[in-house]
């Protein structure tokens, strides 16, 4: 038996558990070394900045860390926002209980530009 395959398999199943992106609109990706994401708390906060265009909505939890609070889910995963053409994201959902994996969700959106 392979258990050098096995535990390779047993691993991406966990780390990809722990996370989904839900495709909205279709735009070009950003490069790893070009994003650099911005949380806004709620959509009326990253409204007020102007009229936004949701990209994809992205789901992720502090699994496979030592800290388990909103915080660490979204710095874990705000980044996966880039795969889909959006250096912003605000916080559409987040569950914290003190005593279990956070979980939280992020509509990630890019500034519909101005004509």
């Amino acid at each position: 038996m392979n258990w050098k395959m096995i535990g390779m398999l047993a691993a991406s199943m966990a780390l990809s558990a722990c996370s989904s992106v839900t495709m909205i609109d279709q735009a070009q990706s950003i490069p790893d070394e070009k994003c650099a994401v911005r949380v806004f708390q709620t959509q009326k906060i990253a409204e007020r900045h102007g009229e936004i265009e949701e990209l994809c909505i992205i789901t992720g939890t502090s699994s496979m860390s030592f800290v388990h609070t909103v915080a660490t889910a979204i710095e874990k995963h705000k980044n996966k926002a880039c795969a889909c053409g959006a250096t912003d994201v605000y916080i559409q959902s987040r569950i914290e209980t003190g005593w279990d994996i956070a979980q939280v969700t992020m509509v990630a959106f890019r500034y519909k530009s101005k004509k």
